[in-house]
């Protein structure tokens, strides 16, 4: 079993990683850290697993073989060098880091080790979103024109949330690297404008970030899409897609279906897929077991630290745009 730490144990550790961790048949949990000590022994004590005062403690403890970041963005670099420099393997959260160069900087590293690296961009393993990539591969509405994607959040902001958490790094970040994976490219420019619309509700403990952003990105094949990312979607998360080509349309996550195909000539077919919960609650999602799975048998992560910088690299795009108030090429 893969012995895995993991480092950060806030809501999205608890949400999905842990959970995950508890039903894998590859990897085991065997321990938890966090910057408060009485946290990881509280949490710990609750896990059945070790308590880790410190990272040091991790990266000299033989017995971990990999790690999961949970921490926000702006500390994903030192623990990922770090951790890969101790021989362990990461799956770090998304998004991979606050900056490209830090992206470049983890991805230098790993090229340097045999640990693997994987981005926990779990949009990738949503079953809407899968399924629409098996329908695209398979040429169902002929070739992508364009798209229009929107992702909004109705989520709690604790109070010791950090400035870095704005909607185009933590939010559209998660559109960007599915339209990678969808439309098999990569972003050829953008134009973007992000700002602050709310400063009360949950912004109130906020001090500072974009809590919208919205983006038209082109892709290297042709592609133009348009998203709207929100941190403030008040009364209900919002996750819809609609892909347009030439012989007819995707919709996932639409008000009558996960995944809706509508032909040119009229035809209409609500694809049937296995539960999928509603915009409401957490989607569990396979990230944690393909990590594992990489490791267990020696294969590139599915979304690798290459795949982490190209997302980057369009964030900063969309900042420089809003600076700039200008189209930038990527």
């Amino acid at each position: 079993m893969i012995r895995t730490v993991i480092i950060g144990s806030g809501s999205i550790a608890h949400a999905r990683h842990i959970p995950n961790l508890w039903k894998s048949e590859l990897a085991v949990l065997h321990g938890i850290y966090n910057r408060s000590y009485s946290h990881s022994k509280a949490d710990a004590a609750k896990l059945g697993c070790k308590a880790y005062a410190a990272p040091d403690e991790i990266w000299a403890d033989s017995c971990v073989d990999a790690v999961i970041i949970c921490t926000p963005a702006s500390t994903h670099c030192p623990y990922v060098l770090a951790a890969l420099s101790e021989g362990k393997h990461v799956l770090c959260e998304k998004p991979m880091s606050v900056t490209a160069e830090e992206a470049r900087l983890m991805l230098e590293a790993v090229k340097k080790t045999d640990r693997k690296l994987m981005i926990s961009h779990n949009q990738r393993y949503y079953q809407p979103h899968q399924k629409a990539k098996e329908l695209l591969e398979q040429g169902v509405i002929g070739r992508v024109l364009n798209i229009r994607s929107s992702l909004g959040l109705n989520l709690p902001m604790p109070a010791h949330i950090p400035e870095d958490y704005n909607a185009a790094s933590e939010v559209l970040s998660h559109r960007i690297d599915l339209m990678h994976y969808l439309l098999s490219t990569t972003a050829k420019g953008v134009m973007a404008r992000t700002t602050r619309v709310d400063n009360h509700g949950y912004n109130r403990h906020v001090t500072g970030g974009d809590d919208t952003a919205m983006a038209i990105i082109q892709y290297h094949n042709g592609v133009i899409a348009s998203f709207a990312a929100s941190r403030v979607s008040y009364n209900g998360n919002d996750r819809s897609t609609r892909i347009f080509g030439t012989k007819g349309s995707i919709t996932l996550y639409g008000q009558k279906a996960p995944v809706c195909v509508e032909k040119a000539d009229g035809e209409v077919d609500y694809c049937c897929l296995p539960f999928v919960p509603s915009q409401r609650e957490v989607e569990q999602t396979q990230v944690d077991e393909a990590f594992f799975n990489c490791i267990y048998k020696d294969t590139p992560p599915p979304v690798s630290a290459e795949d982490g910088l190209r997302v980057m690299e369009v964030v900063e795009g969309i900042y420089r745009s809003n600076r700039e108030g200008r189209y930038i090429e990527l």
